[in-house]
């Protein structure tokens, strides 16, 4: 029964992306990526504003089906300069996301649905700017 449960949990909740890497691409676009989860169908990343060191702080989101993000130059985080940091957590979800047609809104409805868990969010990883 023990084991049954275990199973059961890792099929509810994915284990967290492992190996994020993020770079800063010529055209001024960030390029996220990281190591896909067996069983995940899409990716919840979370970002934050400029040197946050609190993930709590990480209020804005993007959504992938795959194991790349990008984020597009016009959507860095406001105030951000050249040297800044911004910080990026990944997170595995076992759904695709149930609404919205934009990145943001597909995050969104994954984010703030009532009957879907992610996994933990992963370790976070810096983009200089």
């Amino acid at each position: 029964m023990h084991q049954a449960l275990l199973v059961l949990l890792k099929k509810l909740h994915p284990n967290a992306p492992q190996n994020v890497t993020g770079v800063k691409k010529s055209s001024g676009e960030i390029e996220v990526t990281f190591d896909a989860v067996p069983g995940a169908k899409s990716y919840l990343i979370h970002y934050g504003p400029a040197n946050s060191t609190d993930p709590h702080a990480a209020e804005f989101m993007g959504y992938s089906e795959t194991t790349n993000f990008t984020l597009a130059a016009e959507d860095i985080p406001v105030g951000a300069t050249t040297g800044d940091k911004i910080p990026f957590y990944v997170q595995a979800y076992n759904v695709i996301a149930p609404s919205g047609t934009t990145n943001v809104e597909k995050a969104a409805s994954l984010h703030d649905a009532t009957n879907i868990t992610g996994s933990a969010w992963s370790s976070k990883v810096e983009v200089t700017i």
